[in-house]
């Protein structure tokens, strides 16, 4: 019964991301019949059948991204008599991003795993608020689950923003952030920094390099004199431009591509694949890969929420949560080259590519608001154990 849960759900959840990450379209018609006629098959297959069924998997799954090797199925199981809980989930990234399919495959696997005891009401696009609205909700109690980056979590955790700070991570392999990010000393101080603000963490995500667009070409420090740089709502990444001569201006993702059009702002702080799914490349004509930061994105619960289920029901949330966070970090590396060449190949924007003087010139200047975010987190303990377990 075990194996065959895992099989079911792994299909499922595969056949949604391995077509994401090739290019296909998650929301078409076919995509909904092919994995709903999967996951019945599945469900009701005999021994046999179930192994043809994953061969069958696995030529649908060319990226290699397959949820079994994520979904173990070695999971808590609840009680028979459990009581049914349902939480809310939201989130501000667009129903075609890579972040509603990851929040898709774990509402499917906490569900499936729970054997139906526990299900998530989803709410993206922003439907809840802004990224500050919705934590502020879930602070309340309102709102069960939220998905906000890091430098609007900064609010309630002080500590978040140490992410912000420029070329903290920079030179290091994405699978070396996962591993110190998902499971090590540091993540334990990193939770317990959540639990004291009232928040409990159940995934972290540090992976997608930060990079710009812009209507006009950047080579240098000169170039970026008086750009209008829309940044997330964050002091410490206002600080990083305005040190490098640029006029950053705070603005919600969700007010982005309304920008970019009307010309508040002619250039935009963010990873590629937020490029792609807000729009903004349609307004945009040069892409400058600076990978200046790795900002994190926090997907938190109200503590006194998490702290009110049973304990198997905790366990099993917080297992998901870790195997749903190892898929997350491999669809970041399989899919951040693409989106690097969709913006140039669907979006024609031209890169301007950034040499190792102009990049030693943006750490130099930004040397004060490096050390500002240091200040700001206050929490030298916490900056230790992250360069102990990067520098093992």
């Amino acid at each position: 019964m075990l194996m065959k849960k895992m099989t079911a759900v792994g299909l499922a959840v595969v056949m949604t991301l391995s077509m994401a990450a090739c290019g296909g379209n998650t929301g078409s018609e076919t995509t909904k019949a092919e994995t709903t006629a999967a996951t019945s098959s599945e469900t009701t297959a005999a021994g046999g059948e179930t192994q043809a069924a994953g061969e069958a998997k696995e030529d649908k799954d060319p990226s290699g991204l397959t949820a079994a090797k994520y979904l173990t199925g070695e999971y808590t199981t609840l009680p028979a008599d459990g009581k049914t809980i349902n939480l809310s989930l939201a989130h501000a990234g667009a129903e075609n991003s890579d972040m509603q399919l990851v929040v898709l495959a774990w509402k499917e696997a906490i569900e499936y795993y729970s054997d139906g005891k526990i299900t998530f009401t989803v709410y993206p696009n922003g439907q809840m608020g802004s990224d500050s609205e919705m934590i502020a909700s879930c602070m309340a109690g309102d709102l069960d689950i939220v998905i906000q980056s890091g430098s609007t979590h900064l609010s309630y955790v002080p500590e978040a923003a140490m992410f912000d700070t420029p070329f903290l991570l920079a030179g290091y392999e994405t699978e070396k952030i996962e591993e110190v990010i998902i499971d090590s000393e540091f993540r334990d101080m990193y939770n317990e920094c959540n639990e004291k603000a009232g928040l409990k963490l159940l995934m972290l995500k540090v992976a997608d390099s930060m990079n710009l667009t812009s209507n006009t070409a950047v080579y240098s420090l000169d170039d970026l004199k008086g750009l209008k740089i829309r940044t997330a709502q964050s002091e410490s990444r206002m600080a990083f431009w305005s040190a490098l001569g640029a006029n950053p201006t705070p603005l919600p993702f969700s007010e982005l591509y309304m920008a970019l059009q009307n010309g508040t702002v002619t250039a935009q702080d963010n990873a590629w694949f937020n490029a792609v799914t807000s729009g903004a490349g349609e307004q945009q004509k040069y892409m400058i890969p600076t990978q200046h930061m790795r900002p994190s994105m926090d997907t938190t619960m109200n503590k006194e929420k998490f702290d009110s289920l049973p304990a198997e029901y905790q366990s099993l949330m917080l297992e998901i949560a870790e195997a749903i966070s190892r898929l997350d970090y491999a669809i970041s590396i399989e899919k951040e080259q693409g989106y690097y060449e969709q913006l140039q190949t669907e979006y024609n924007l031209e890169v301007c590519e950034v040499s190792d003087a102009f990049r030693e010139e943006m750490k130099t200047a930004a040397v004060g608001s490096i050390q500002a975010v240091h200040d700001s987190v206050n929490n030298e303990a916490l900056y230790a154990a992250l360069e102990k377990c990067m520098n093992p």
